[in-house]
């Protein structure tokens, strides 16, 4: 049932109760201030960690543009020229870290007293030492015996026989094969 009040001041009859509204808004006022004084003390009490980011965020912005400008002078010189230099680089690297007393003597284990070693050429392949290895052996049992000592030994993997022919004048095996290295065990 709906009341209609035909009386010539019908709102001044009424107050509306306020307590609802006011309650709530002043817990939010405190609230709100008890955080900010709360931020502010913790604001002022850390200010020298503040200071140490404010510091590295102005050190990471200078890397920044050291690498950035970095970027644009590697962007002058071709990538690819650039990939092939680094490979070089790389390549020569592995080449001087290669330890040839323990190569020797890894070969040395794996070598069978009827196959001899005439050239060791070292390579490198994707991060590793690739090796070329020409020989001579007396049977084709012995060059497989060969392979399969390379094949069984810790530090060689993948040997594969490239090329082999019968010398016309000693009637030997001669072979060239090809291996990874693995280093010292």
């Amino acid at each position: 049932m709906i009341r209609i009040d035909f009386s010539p001041e019908p709102c001044n009859r009424k107050r509306e109760n306020l307590y609802g509204i006011w309650i709530p808004v002043i817990v939010v006022v405190l609230v709100s201030i008890l955080n900010i004084s709360v931020f502010f003390v913790y604001r002022f009490r850390n200010s020298d960690i503040h200071e140490k980011i404010a510091s590295m965020e102005s050190e990471i912005s200078t890397l920044h543009e050291k690498t950035s400008a970095s970027g644009t002078l590697l962007g002058r010189e071709k990538y690819r020229v650039f990939i092939q230099k680094y490979n070089f680089l790389n390549h020569i690297t592995r080449k001087k870290m290669l330890s040839w007393s323990s190569l020797l003597n890894s070969l040395g284990e794996a070598l069978p007293p009827s196959v001899k070693i005439t050239v060791i050429s070292p390579t490198v392949k994707h991060g590793m030492v690739s090796l070329s290895i020409s020989g001579e052996a007396l049977t084709k049992k012995d060059e497989l015996l060969f392979v399969d000592n390379l094949q069984k030994s810790k530090v060689f993997r993948d040997a594969f026989i490239d090329f082999e022919a019968i010398d016309p004048a000693t009637r030997n095996l001669k072979f060239s094969l090809s291996l990874l290295y693995r280093g010292t065990p």
